[in-house]
């Protein structure tokens, strides 16, 4: 994810999945996919690719790993959310089908992480 930071001025956003193998009190993060070749991106938005998302979904879960969430760049040093991903993100939670307490974003900036990471928990 962060080898996609938007460190040039004409650098487009990306984005993807997150998807982990869960137990009872620990979620271990294994996979990360994105950006696709049908997203569509810019330098200030990112919109990807519903049905290759949805494709991906399946294939993990058949993998054994649960989808727990979305990532993507933002063009500033330390990110913080938009209202659009606030309002996106509590959509996922509100239209997903699963078993989970909530799901993660995360905003990759263009500093080295931890700084230039946001990491939220959004509950069902």
């Amino acid at each position: 994810m962060t080898s996609f930071r938007q460190r040039g001025f004409f650098s487009r956003e990306a984005g993807g999945q997150m998807f982990a193998r869960l137990s009872p009190n620990h979620w271990k993060i294994e996979a990360a996919t994105g950006p696709r070749r049908n997203d569509r991106r810019g330098r200030f938005h990112f919109w990807p690719d519903r049905k290759a998302e949805q494709e991906e979904i399946n294939l993990f879960y058949e993998q054994g790993l649960e989808f727990v969430g979305d990532w993507h760049t933002h063009p500033e040093d330390v990110p913080r959310p938009s209202r659009s991903d606030i309002t996106s993100v509590e959509n996922i939670v509100r239209e997903s089908v699963h078993q989970l307490p909530g799901i993660l974003m995360c905003i990759v900036g263009r500093r080295a992480p931890p700084r230039g990471l946001w990491l939220s928990f959004h509950a069902s």
